[in-house]
């Protein structure tokens, strides 16, 4: 290698070097105005929601004498632009062993209304009250337990354990009619489970809630899980809706599920129930 050769490479190194230092040393970029504005709206928006269920009290048990716990974050955050739904979460209320028991949307429609959208998860009745008063009282099971077809033996360790329900709830397909369309949109697994329970020597060695999604707005519900049976733990799949639209599901690509368009004015005995909470101007900035 000659002279003029390594002269010119270790200019080259100076000078990325140079730049990666005035790189680093750049401040970060300012947000516009509305940048700003947007994001303390969407904060005060996500407090809303997080408030507006904290009234609420569900029971389960033979005498409602059990109460569910409130995850305290939202276990998820999102929009749906093609129904026009400006901003939404969803929660979800547990047993006391963890198992996820109902599922919430608490959402913003496009006429400014906030909506409050229940599903039972449950494999009882619910009864579920605001300020002493029954808004909800789910007269059965929300989702039936079945078991997997042709599913392996829950593994031993965590970790091969949440490749197994991957693996079972890739099996399943989900679409949904959005105002009756001739052409169901098919629906888009989530990528990680909205949450995961279980304990060894328990019920439920293991388990998770999946979710079918338009965009990322959860439509369809799926709870994989590994129940104790009398000769050990098999996996079982509990099917849900989460909107009021048609859905339907298939596994291993044959029909297993569907059910219809529901519409206001809901049953507060069906395992889905919408109500309207409140309109859009109690959390302008």
């Amino acid at each position: 290698m000659n002279f003029s050769i390594v002269a010119m490479l270790l200019l080259m190194f100076v000078t990325i070097g140079s730049a990666g230092a005035d790189e680093k040393a750049s401040p970060p970029a300012t947000k516009t105005n509305k940048e700003q504005q947007d994001d303390k709206l969407a904060a005060k928006r996500l407090e809303f929601m997080k408030s507006s269920v904290k009234d609420y009290e569900f029971l389960q048990g033979p005498d409602f004498e059990s109460k569910l716990s409130l995850v305290p974050e939202p276990i998820l955050r999102f929009t749906n632009p093609v129904s026009g739904l400006q901003d939404g979460c969803f929660l979800v209320w547990t047993s006391t062993a963890g198992r996820p028991m109902v599922g919430a949307q608490v959402y913003l429609t496009s006429d400014g209304l906030w909506l409050h959208e229940f599903q039972s998860l449950a494999p009882q009745p619910l009864k579920v009250t605001r300020d002493d008063a029954i808004i909800w009282e789910p007269a059965r099971a929300g989702a039936d337990q079945k078991p997997v077809p042709d599913a392996p033996a829950p593994a031993a360790k965590a970790a091969q354990r949440l490749v197994q329900m991957r693996q079972i709830v890739r099996r399943f397909f989900g679409s949904d009619e959005f105002e009756g369309r001739k052409n169901p949109d098919a629906l888009r697994l989530l990528s990680n489970p909205m949450l995961r329970f279980g304990a060894d020597d328990s019920e439920t060695l293991d388990g998770a809630l999946f979710a079918y999604a338009h965009g990322t707005d959860p439509e369809l519900l799926i709870v994989v899980e590994a129940l104790k049976s009398d000769k050990g733990y098999h996996w079982h799949y509990a099917l849900a809706p989460m909107t009021g639209y048609a859905l339907k599901a298939t596994l291993d690509e044959k029909p297993i599920w569907e059910v219809g368009f529901r519409q206001a004015p809901f049953d507060t005995k069906d395992p889905f129930y919408v109500l309207v909470h409140s309109r859009e101007p109690v959390v302008k900035p």
